[in-house]
């Protein structure tokens, strides 16, 4: 009976994205971009993928594979169109995109992570900062929301792969977008936890850092995926102590 309810309620928020002509423009269709545009599709938003190839066969592939009346175009002009748009860039090519955009009163989605192969051949930060707090620098006029980076793209393709409960932390500036982005994200069955500003995202590209050892030692056995259990409060609070 859970299970019924449960679907359910997905239903209704896909009939009611879909009613509203929300529009999504998803910038990339490799893994990340064909993943998420699939699961935004499926809650009933309008997808537009932005490649700066849209008539290739794989990107017309990905269109017929999402369904629910997809499309692609240049990223400029899918992102005329949105409300919504996500950044499933490789890091090297965000720059260049972001810059070239008008992204003003959008809600922009990052699930980049501005990481390199250092010399002992694990993931290091590439940049001082972080993706999130570049790109909201970038565009600042955007409302930009760290989401999804510390997940696998299997993951956000089919949350039930992983196994049991998975998190994808927040970060943004501005409330109301994060707002959004949690009720897109937690209608895909992740659970969400809002952990504070923008700058804050350089903690959660840290997080893929640490993701991304087993993958890349080979031990794949040990691959996780991060869930955050919230209300572990003390049911006493006794402050925050300063850390000096």
């Amino acid at each position: 009976m859970k299970y019924i309810w449960l679907a359910g309620i997905l239903m209704l928020t896909a009939i009611t994205n879909y009613s509203s002509g929300a529009t999504v423009a998803v910038l990339g269709t490799g893994r990340v971009g064909a993943a998420l545009g699939v699961q935004f599709a499926q809650q009933g938003y309008q997808v537009v993928y932005g490649s700066r190839d849209p008539g290739r066969p794989a990107v017309a592939a990905l269109v017929a594979k999402t369904g629910y009346g997809a499309s692609a175009a240049t990223p400029d002009a899918a992102v005329t169109k949105a409300s919504i748009v996500v950044i499933a860039l490789p890091w090297k090519a965000t720059e260049a995109m972001v810059k070239s955009l008008d992204l003003a009163g959008r809600i922009v989605i990052d699930p980049t992570n501005a990481l390199t192969i250092g010399p002992s051949g694990l993931m290091e930060m590439a940049v001082e900062t972080s993706a999130g707090e570049l790109i909201q620098s970038w565009a600042p006029k955007a409302k930009v929301v760290k989401a999804f980076n510390t997940l696998g793209f299997h993951v956000m393709a089919n949350p039930a792969l992983a196994g049991g409960p998975v998190t994808s932390p927040l970060a943004g500036d501005d409330a109301d977008a994060k707002r959004q982005v949690g009720e897109i994200v937690r209608a895909m069955g992740i659970e969400t936890v809002d952990v504070g500003p923008i700058r804050n995202a350089r903690a959660l590209e840290a997080m893929a850092v640490l993701y991304m050892v087993p993958y890349l030692t080979g031990n794949r056995e040990e691959a996780f995926e991060y869930y955050l259990r919230k209300g572990a409060a003390p049911k006493q609070s006794e402050g925050v102590r300063p850390a000096q």
